[in-house]
């Protein structure tokens, strides 16, 4: 038996569980590529030390000398944090009525929250140093975040809801 979530095809009975793990799938590898594509094309870094960079949160600046250890660590955070936001928006869209109204600007905008969240509060409470602002890497940033996370969040979310055997 096969469920086709509006044009996203999933085999078997959609659940809460399945919709969260392919929100947070796909969030997380989409933005995990933009990240290795900006920071490899501004700031020389490859795919690996783009993941040390999310585990100098934790490790601080030692994690670029931790190898696959700490290669591995940011790939866990990651998705991680895919997972977090994807449960907050799969839970808030039947009780929020606006993010189900508004789908589209609902998911752009919880891309832009996350983005803010992420350098405002977590960010700064890491072990990461801090950093001038960098003007072009936050609007690149927002719009990755709005359009790459975000958004297919909020769209996997709706075909969950709005699929017949949801209703």
């Amino acid at each position: 038996m096969t469920t086709t979530y509006q044009n996203l095809v999933l085999p078997g009975k959609p659940t809460a569980t399945k919709t969260i793990l392919w929100a947070t799938l796909i969030s997380g590898s989409l933005d995990a590529l933009a990240g290795v594509i900006v920071y490899l094309s501004l700031f020389g870094y490859n795919p690996f030390q783009v993941l040390q960079s999310i585990a100098e949160g934790i490790y601080g600046p030692a994690a670029f000398k931790g190898g696959l250890l700490t290669v591995s660590a940011g790939l866990v955070l990651h998705y991680f944090i895919a997972f977090v936001v994807s449960v907050i928006f799969f839970y808030a869209y039947p009780k929020i009525k606006i993010l189900s109204k508004y789908n589209v600007a609902s998911g752009l905008l919880f891309g832009a929250a996350i983005w803010l969240v992420m350098n405002l509060v977590v960010v700064p409470l890491s072990n990461i140093p801090a950093t001038p602002f960098n003007p072009l890497l936050a609007f690149i940033g927002i719009s990755w975040h709005m359009v790459l996370v975000g958004l297919p969040i909020a769209l996997i979310t709706k075909a969950f809801y709005t699929s017949t055997e949801n209703k």
